[in-house]
């Protein structure tokens, strides 16, 4: 079964994985299929079109919470430390906005949980199933017979984005 791994991460420098949890499905489709259900007609545009999700972090009719929620699911994505307040709350207004679904694997609750924890991590950051490449890990070298460092300058933080400033976002 494949899974989603939730990612420490100190950028610019290293990463490792936190913690895994089972049937990746409970990440990131739960917000592309809300989003898709919502502001594209259909719940599972996001499988047969994702470059029409994809842009509605941009949207100002988007709300902010759900916004923040796609930004999380990117890769290369994560949450500075200053930030996991403002993630637990957009998590949390998300789910209230989305319950989840009985009977359906939900991630959502369980990270708005380790935000609102406030570990002493730098930044945490999602690889949302193992059926891909980790965004985090650099390409394979061969002489080394292990993973370089990603390229850290295509990494970046959710709320440093223009669309999640506070001048973006207030008030919202």
């Amino acid at each position: 079964m494949s899974y989603t791994t939730i990612k420490a991460i100190w950028p610019g420098e290293k990463h490792e994985d936190l913690e895994e949890l089972r049937n990746s499905h409970g990440s990131a489709p739960v917000i592309w299929g809300e989003l898709s259900r919502r502001f594209l007609g259909n719940e599972y545009t996001w499988l047969h079109d994702p470059k029409k999700l994809w842009p509605l972090y941009k949207r100002e009719d988007v709300p902010t919470c759900m916004r923040a929620c796609l930004m999380m699911t990117f890769d290369r994505a994560y949450v500075e430390k200053k930030d996991y307040a403002r993630a637990a709350a957009d998590i949390r207004e998300f789910l209230r906005m989305a319950p989840p679904k009985p009977g359906y694997a939900n991630h959502w609750p369980r990270l708005a949980e380790l935000f609102e924890s406030n570990p002493d991590i730098p930044a945490i950051g999602l690889y949302c199933t193992s059926v891909g490449e980790d965004p985090f890990q650099g390409p394979y070298n061969e002489e080394k017979e292990d993973y370089d460092a990603p390229d850290w300058s295509t990494c970046w933080s959710v709320y440093d984005d223009e669309y999640m400033s506070p001048a973006k976002t207030e008030g919202r």
